[in-house]
């Protein structure tokens, strides 16, 4: 199973670790990068920045218990879809079809078939042919193909005529200048998906009913990524759009790369807003979203949720 990195990895502790320990290491990581004694070292202040972040996370013990949730959620995320794959990395229940390969024929065969020497015959042909076309292009082509606009043409009937050339037909004037048109500059594809979140009611069950964000920072205030997790699948092929208009409750949004089997952005869409999630190299995703309980909605999930623990616990003395 893949590892699931967490504030525990950040602080070098165990998952199950009482809080004394959790503080002995903290010190101890804090006296190794603290910013008193590596002045001017960016990486220890980057260092020390997640180590804060992770005893902040862990040090209460609502915003752990909210951390643990969030690594259970993911790792049977992963459990689940490394069970859909085979050893293979085909989706289990499928068959694959192969063309058996043929064994390589030999080639003093080859030198005895007629067939392979009328093959090098024709290319021969074929390439003197289209040698001397290349070489003789304005004798052999004819002169329509040959020619480039209708300008001469229409320079040559007026003196002919002896007309005003402001009495040229309007539809040759038109050919004329179309063929002065410069070509139009090559057009990149760039592949566009849109996700449309919809409106629904606050579910205590499946929704995050959390103050915090799963990197035990407050949600942030505007749509945009979640500070402290990975950039990654970098490039300029394909772009998501987080459409969450007409959803009152704002979304945690993840984009999971099908093939790697791990999720590459981790995204947060005010509500009734959207988000583009853009810079993304091509491949397959999926897009993953939860909407997030606020306001009094939260209270009312904090309050089922200790009815059902007091509930489980008097079933259990019982």
């Amino acid at each position: 199973m893949a590892k699931i990195h967490t504030h525990y990895d950040n602080l070098k502790v165990a998952r199950g670790a009482p809080q004394e320990v959790i503080r002995a290491a903290y010190k101890a990581l804090s006296q190794k990068y603290h910013p008193d004694k590596n002045p001017g070292d960016e990486k220890a202040a980057r260092i020390m920045a997640i180590v804060n972040t992770a005893y902040n996370t862990l040090s209460d013990p609502l915003r752990r218990k909210e951390h643990d949730e969030w690594i259970s959620a993911e790792e049977w995320e992963v459990e689940w879809l490394e069970s859909t794959v085979d050893e293979n990395g085909r989706p289990r229940g499928e068959t694959g079809w192969e063309t058996p390969a043929q064994p390589p024929r030999k080639r003093w065969r080859l030198l005895r078939d007629a067939r392979w020497w009328l093959g090098i015959a024709g290319g021969l042909v074929i390439g003197v042919a289209a040698s001397l076309l290349l070489i003789q292009k304005p004798r052999l082509l004819p002169a329509a193909l040959a020619f480039n606009g209708k300008p001469a043409v229409v320079e040559a009937a007026g003196a002919a005529s002896g007309a005003d050339p402001a009495a040229v037909p309007e539809s040759d004037i038109w050919a004329s200048a179309g063929a002065e048109k410069t070509p139009p500059s090559p057009v990149k594809a760039l592949a566009v998906t849109q996700l449309v979140v919809p409106r629904r009611q606050p579910s205590c069950d499946t929704d995050l009913a959390t103050r915090s964000a799963p990197n035990g920072e407050a949600w942030p205030a505007e749509s945009g990524y979640i500070p402290g997790y990975p950039f990654g699948n970098g490039g300029n092929e394909m772009t998501v759009v987080v459409d969450n208009s007409a959803n009152p409750s704002p979304v945690f949004v993840k984009i999971h790369d099908l093939e790697r089997g791990s999720n590459v952005r981790h995204a947060y869409v005010l509500a009734n807003g959207t988000l583009t999630i853009d810079e993304l190299a091509a491949g397959k995703y999926e897009v993953r979203y939860q909407n997030i309980v606020t306001g009094a909605a939260r209270s009312e999930c904090a309050g089922s949720e200790k009815l059902r623990q007091a509930e489980a616990g008097k079933g259990f003395g019982g």
